[in-house]
């Protein structure tokens, strides 16, 4: 049969989030049990859960609600890059999403953005704050999410709000509603879920819990009443199904209220009698629900005063019917696959689709017919009309051959080829419905590690020529099976001059990361200021996957006979620095806060969160206290606020703030940090602060205050211990570097020389 189109519409693939650049969806095919989608089916309360670094993540915590309970659980990771962007990976037959946001800043009115393009249909039921990674970005996430007040437009919105408690002070507050849960019987509860899940959701590896078990503990911050002292569950007191509740408050008196309350409670009671059935029984209490949910789909469907009542009303009906539909077809064991193939012929393309029906329960299934939905016209057409009989443990199988346009062959639609079997079991009907692009893109991206680079000043000279050389590194993250050679192209802007670099790479199976090291040099014609990098990934003239990264040139000159240690903090943001530097340094291990000869060094810089990765360090003050009277220079960058008391000589407790350029205060105009060896300029240093961000203030005694707040908390101080010092920077002076902030590289500079 020959397609021809009436109505053409030109749509462009459109991201998520609408201030993203680029959106990478994996969705894979993971079989549920019945059990499972039934549980899916009665309980309509969403999760939300903030995380932090993937190995902070409670994964046990996040399965059981999602397994037991049966909880839609969404896990939002922001993350710093330069350029904008949101992947997501989802587990569909389990309701179990990923997506990691990146963002260049912690603009407020940005992520009030993107926190309301996270719940366009539908806001979540409970969010959970993971651990904090110490970063201003997540906190305001965590921020905003505390704050955000209910909306009338939803019927659905945030009813609590829980944080993750780090602090073994906090765990032993009585005053707060607490929860705790077994982690490491968790885990074990879970564990092939697990194994099999996190990889599909973009995550290599996890951190397990010691055998003897261990307790997670969860505080209460909105959505309850302080009097309960503890509470058994997240969901304690929380109607799981929501269903009766929505007709009861929207629908006036009358009849159809009755009856649909009526059908409601039978639905949620037909799914509810399931779980403790098996057999014939089990299928029939499914079915039986099946057909009380087809009966309030045609009532509501011309019911449109309550439809359009709620902004997530239309999408809570359609994922419920969706959900019990899903669970009658695994429950009378029918399983659909249509699979999409287009083949080369000289004729032009040809496209064949691929259905396959199984019958694997008790009785035979009838396909009565298939339709495909072209999304280039209106009108739906038909495959095949003749009516097939599929007997018990049979598989039925075609191949339907279609000729379509080359140029809608060609076209990147998310939705591009929608193609539904009309299934009958008994008297029931059901559906079964396939979605595949034309064009299939490949899971792969590609990124800047990091996505800034700062580089020295090209020298005078006479004559145009390279002056200076760096490299800049890439991480590719495929699908393990994929083994295809991709082009790659690196872009740079005048006068940055690439190495020699493969622009053929060869893709391996059983690898996930490549990556790749590409030299470049500076000359003479690259112009001042910040400066695009580009890099792209593509296969037969498409594109599949490009990051952007900035770099200029900046002046860090620390003397080469300076020996610098360093604790790494948690984003890596450090290293990335001290690499671009003159600096001689050498990363510190956990063993060698212990072992290492502290005399070796001049300096040693404690990274902001790094007693979390180097536990050693909360008994380190005798050592820290000799290393700097003896003297070293100890320089601690901004810390969380579990910042461990008794790591330093003197009194240091550290607090977020909220400041803007007005609330920063100049306590030593003329300090030496702020004017060797480079002449800070405060304007410049504190421009992004015109709106107000996080700072990590601190309480430090004894200490000469540079940089204060107005409540007298220091932001940048010395304090003079022995013949030598300690230099405390709450500043989040390594997110100004990332954003290449002259002043703030200089500033840098200026600690590290001081």
């Amino acid at each position: 049969m020959m397609f021809h189109s009436r109505t053409i519409r030109q749509t462009a693939f459109a991201p998520l989030l609408t201030i993203f650049a680029l959106l990478i969806v994996f969705v894979p095919t993971i079989r549920a049990d019945v059990d499972a989608l039934v549980r899916h089916a009665l309980c309509d309360i969403r999760i939300m859960y903030l995380a932090g670094e993937d190995e902070t993540i409670d994964w046990a915590t996040l399965y059981y609600l999602n397994e037991h309970h049966g909880c839609a659980v969404d896990i939002v990771q922001p993350n710093r890059r330069t350029t904008p962007r949101v992947t997501t990976r989802e587990i569909p037959d389990r309701s179990f999403i990923m997506r990691r946001i990146f963002l260049s800043g912690n603009d407020s009115t940005v992520i009030d953005s993107v926190v309301h393009s996270l719940f366009p249909q539908r806001r979540p039921d409970i969010v959970i704050i993971g651990s904090s990674p110490g970063d201003s970005l997540f906190a305001s996430f965590r921020n905003r999410l505390v704050s955000m007040e209910p909306s009338p437009s939803y019927q659905f919105n945030i009813c609590r709000v829980f944080e993750k408690i780090d602090s073994p002070k906090q765990t032993h507050d009585s005053s707060t509603v607490q929860i705790a849960l077994n982690t490491a019987e968790l885990l074990q509860r879970y564990n092939e879920r697990i194994k099999a899940e996190l990889p599909i959701l973009g995550v290599a590896s996890t951190k397990h819990e010691k055998p003897e078990g261990k307790l997670v503990h969860y505080r209460l911050l909105n959505g309850g009443e302080a009097k309960e002292k503890s509470r058994a569950d997240f969901l304690s007191g929380l109607n799981h199904n929501r269903l009766v509740d929505i007709f009861e408050e929207l629908l006036p008196s009358g009849p159809k209220r009755t009856t649909l309350i009526g059908q409601a409670r039978k639905l949620i009671a037909s799914l509810h009698s399931s779980l403790k059935k098996d057999g014939k029984d089990k299928v029939k209490a499914i079915l039986d629900g099946y057909r009380i949910m087809l009966d309030l789909q045609d009532a509501l469907s011309g019911d449109s005063l309550l439809m359009q009542s709620r902004l997530d009303l239309k999408s809570y009906f359609d994922g419920l019917a969706t959900s019990v539909k899903n669970a009658a077809l695994r429950a009378v064991g029918i399983q659909w696959e249509g699979k999409v193939i287009i083949r080369d012929s000289p004729r032009g393309p040809k496209l064949k689709y691929r259905a396959t029906l199984s019958a694997n329960g008790p009785k035979e299934v009838w396909l009565k017919s298939v339709w495909f939905f072209p999304y280039w016209d209106t009108t739906r057409v038909p495959i095949d009309t003749v009516p097939m009989q599929v007997t018990p443990h049979q598989t039925f199988a075609r191949e339907y051959l279609i000729d379509i346009d080359r140029q809608y062959l060609e076209a990147e639609q998310p939705d591009s080829l929608v193609f539904v079997a009309k299934i009958e079991y008994g008297p029931i009907p059901l559906t079964a419905r396939s979605t595949v692009p034309i064009w299939e893109r490949p899971e792969l991206d590609i990124t800047f590690e990091p996505d800034f680079y700062f580089v020295k000043s090209p020298s005078e000279l006479d004559i145009d020529r390279v002056v200076s050389s760096a490299n800049v590194r890439a991480v590719i993250t495929k699908p393990s099976a994929f083994n295809k050679e991709l082009d790659f192209e690196f872009v740079t802007p005048r006068g940055l001059f690439a190495g020699v670099y493969q622009k053929k790479l060869d893709m391996k199976t059983g690898r996930t990361y490549e990556t790749i090291r590409i030299p470049f040099s500076i000359s003479k014609l690259f112009e001042l200021g910040i400066q695009p990098l580009i890099m792209e990934l593509s296969r037969e003239g498409r594109l599949l996957a490009a990051d952007t990264a900035i770099v200029r040139i900046a002046s860090c000159n620390i003397p080469e006979e300076t020996k610098i240690g360093f604790l790494s903090d948690t984003s890596g943001t450090l290293e990335d620095i001290m690499q671009m530097s003159d600096a001689t340094y050498r990363p510190l291990t956990n063993r060698g806060l212990v072992t290492a000869n502290f005399d070796a060094y001049d300096v040693i810089i404690v990274g902001s969160g790094a007693h979390r990765r180097f536990p050693s360090i909360a008994g380190m003050k005798d050592r820290f206290n000799e290393y700097m009277r003896q003297g070293g220079s100890l320089i601690v960058f901004g810390q969380p606020e579990d910042w461990p008391e008794g790591v330093l000589p003197v009194a240091l407790s550290p607090a977020l703030e909220i400041v803007n350029k007005q609330d920063i205060v100049t306590q030593i105009e003329k300090a030496q940090l702020l004017s060797h060896p480079y002449r800070i300029s405060e304007n410049n240093l504190f421009s992004p602060f015109s709106q107000k961000r996080e700072v990590t203030a601190a309480v430090i005694s004894p200490a000469e205050i540079v940089f204060s707040t107005r409540s007298g908390a220091v932001l940048l101080s010395v304090s003079h211990i022995g013949d030598g010092e300690l230099i405390y920077c709450g500043l989040p002076l390594l997110e100004l570097i990332g954003k290449l902030n002259i002043d703030a590289i200089h500033l840098f500079t200026n600690i590290l020389n001081h």
